[in-house]
C-alpha cells in the first residue's frame, strides 16, 4: 500500500462498505463531534428539566399567593437555599452529566488487534463505571501490509462494535514508514453523572476481592493469532480452534457493568496481568489483601501455549478480564452468571500494608509489576 492515508476509493471500498453490510452505525465525525453531540444531549435534557422546573416553580407561586406574601416567599426561599447549600457541602449531589473517553492502543501483524484495543479502551471506562457510546480508530500500517488487510481490521471491529451496541464515530487508516507491525489506537466516548463531592475515603477492608473472566486470557489469544502456524508443530488443530473460541470468554463491559451498583471498585487487567492488576489496586486503595493463588482462573489452553513459550500467564495482558470488591460477592457472582460471565473469590481486603499471596501451605508477598510477558514475547519473535 502507499505512504499515507489510504485512497477514498480503498477506504469505501474496506472500511465504509463492510460495516454497511453489518449494519454497523458508522458516522463521517471524528470522536470530538461525537463529544459535542453529547455535550448538547445534555444540555437539551438540562433545560427541559429547568423547563419543568419552571413551570412547577410557577404553578406553586401561584396556589401559595392567597395564603403568603411576598415577604413570606422570599424567607422561605432564603431558607431552603441556606439548607441547599449546607447539604451541597456535606453529601455528593448530582450537578449534571460529563462526558469521559479513554484511550487504548494495540499492536500486531494480525488485524485482530483492533477489536483488542476496542475492548481495552471500552474496557477503561467500565472501570470507570461508564458504558462506552462510541469509539473513534486509528491504524498505522506498515508498507507491506494489504488492503485486504484494512478489510479484516474493519471485519472484526465492525462485529465488536455491533455486538456491543457501540457507534463507530471514525475510522482513519494510514500507511507509515516508521512502524513494523500494525499499530492500532481505540478512543472510546461515553457520559456520566458529574458531581460535587467532599472528598471521602472509600472503606473496602473486609470485602472480598473477585476476578471476573480468566488470567492471561487476551495475551493468549492474541499469541494464537500471531503464531498459529507455529503453535500447529506442537498442537493439533482441534485444540487451536477451541482456542480460538475463547474469544467469547473476554468480558465485555455490558456484563461488568450490570453488577456497578454492588461493587466499590473495578479494574480492568491489563499490561502486567493479574499480578500487576493487584498491586495497583492496593497502592490506589491504600489497603493490603490476603488471597489465595489457586484460586485465580486459568483456561487450560493459556497453560499450554504459556509452557510451550515458557511464558508467566501471570504476567500477561488480560484486557477483557477485571478485578473487582464488593461487600455482596454472593449477589455479583450470580448477576454476572446470569451474563454468561465467571466470576471466583480470590480473597479480602484487608486493613494493612501487606499484600499476601497464598499457596497452599506457602505464603509470599506480592512484588511489584513485572514487565508484561506478551512484550517479552513480541521482543523474542518479531
Amino acid at each position: 500500500m502507499r505512504l499515507g492515508k489510504i485512497t477514498q476509493a480503498a477506504w469505501n471500498r474496506s472500511v465504509r462498505k463492510p460495516l454497511k453490510k453489518k449494519q454497523c452505525t458508522v458516522g463521517k465525525m471524528a470522536w470530538e463531534q461525537k463529544c459535542a453531540e453529547l455535550e448538547q444531549q445534555i444540555q437539551r435534557t438540562e433545560q427541559s428539566q429547568k423547563t419543568e422546573q419552571d413551570q412547577k416553580t410557577e404553578q406553586d407561586q401561584k396556589t401559595e399567593q392567597d395564603q403568603k406574601t411576598e415577604q413570606d416567599q422570599k424567607t422561605e426561599q432564603d431558607q431552603k437555599t441556606e439548607q441547599d447549600q449546607k447539604t451541597e457541602q456535606d453529601q455528593k449531589i448530582e450537578t449534571g452529566r460529563m462526558t469521559v473517553w479513554s484511550t487504548e492502543s494495540a499492536g500486531g501483524k494480525n488485524a485482530n488487534v483492533g477489536a483488542y484495543a476496542v475492548i481495552k479502551a471500552a474496557g477503561e471506562l467500565a472501570s470507570q463505571k461508564v458504558m462506552a457510546e462510541g469509539v473513534s480508530i486509528h491504524a498505522i500500517l506498515p508498507e507491506q501490509m494489504q488492503e485486504e488487510d484494512v478489510k479484516h481490521l474493519t471485519d472484526t471491529v465492525g462485529e465488536l462494535c455491533k455486538k456491543m451496541n457501540l457507534e463507530i464515530c471514525q475510522i482513519q487508516v494510514e500507511t507509515s514508514s516508521f512502524v513494523t507491525q500494525m499499530v492500532v489506537t481505540a478512543t472510546a466516548v461515553g457520559e456520566k453523572k458529574s458531581t460535587a463531592i467532599r472528598e471521602q475515603e472509600m472503606t473496602v477492608a473486609g470485602e472480598e476481592l473477585l476476578l471476573c473472566g480468566y488470567a492471561g486470557l487476551e495475551g493468549t489469544l492474541r499469541i494464537l493469532d500471531e503464531s498459529e502456524e507455529e503453535l500447529g508443530t506442537r498442537f493439533v488443530p482441534v485444540f487451536l480452534e477451541k482456542a480460538k473460541l475463547l474469544r467469547e470468554k473476554l468480558v465485555l463491559p455490558d456484563q461488568i457493568l450490570s453488577v456497578k451498583e454492588q461493587v466499590s471498585d473495578i479494574r480492568q487487567i491489563g499490561s502486567g496481568g493479574i499480578l500487576a492488576a493487584l498491586w495497583e489496586l492496593g497502592e490506589e486503595l491504600q489497603t493490603g489483601f490476603d488471597i489465595d493463588f489457586s484460586k485465580i482462573a486459568l483456561k487450560q489452553e493459556t497453560v499450554e501455549i504459556c509452557e510451550f513459550y515458557q511464558l508467566n500467564p501471570y504476567l500477561m495482558t488480560s484486557a477483557g478480564s477485571f478485578l473487582l470488591v464488593t461487600g455482596q460477592s454472593e449477589e455479583v457472582i450470580a448477576c454476572l452468571a446470569e451474563q454468561g460471565v465467571s466470576a471466583v473469590r480470590l480473597g479480602c481486603m484487608k486493613d494493612q500494608n501487606a499484600r499476601v499471596i497464598k499457596n497452599g501451605e506457602e505464603t509470599r508477598y506480592l512484588d511489584r509489576p513485572a514487565a508484561d510477558e506478551l512484550a517479552r514475547w513480541w521482543k523474542e519473535h518479531a
